[in-house]
């Protein structure tokens, strides 16, 4: 699971939030909801040329966008635990405290940070590192899941 979000939890909001549960082998995939949540004129504004308000005109609201996740992982990972993963997991993470906070709580304090799969990887194994999957960074939520996990296939494949 993965939000877009800015950088500053005070300024910047959720402006979409995207869910994939996989297995633990990464073979078996579910997409969730992908939504886009609505936020104001003044909100999108604040938040740097990188957002494309023509993509955040579709109105969803919060409390529903929580709900619709929420009640999605519950349906399909039972009474399992399920693990945040993602790159820069943690920045997620903090939006999801503050902003949604009922889908924050069913996630364990362990987090499955991409991001640090490939520190170590480009520190120990820096020739494999250059065969790593391109990653596009359209900063859009469900594209960004996918890239996670394609990323992190490729380690779990190739190290």
């Amino acid at each position: 699971m993965q939000c877009s979000q800015g950088l500053n939890i005070e300024v910047d909001r959720i402006l979409e939030i995207a869910c994939v549960i996989t297995d633990g082998k990464l073979t078996k995939s579910l997409e969730g909801p992908d939504i886009v949540i609505n936020q104001s004129k003044e909100c999108l504004d604040s938040m740097g040329e990188w957002v494309d308000r023509k993509c955040f005109a579709k109105y969803n609201y919060r409390e529903d966008a929580e709900k619709q996740v929420l009640a999605f992982v519950n349906r399909h990972v039972g009474t399992q635990t399920p693990l945040l993963a993602g790159n820069s997991i943690y920045v997620d993470l903090m939006f999801l405290k503050k902003y949604m906070p009922n889908l924050a709580s069913i996630f364990p304090h362990v987090l499955v940070d991409v991001s640090s799969v490939t520190a170590l990887c480009l520190r120990w194994f820096p020739k494999e590192k250059k065969k790593a999957p391109a990653k596009v960074k359209k900063h859009r939520a469900m594209d960004d899941i996918k890239e996670s996990i394609m990323e992190l296939k490729y380690y779990k494949e190739n190290y």
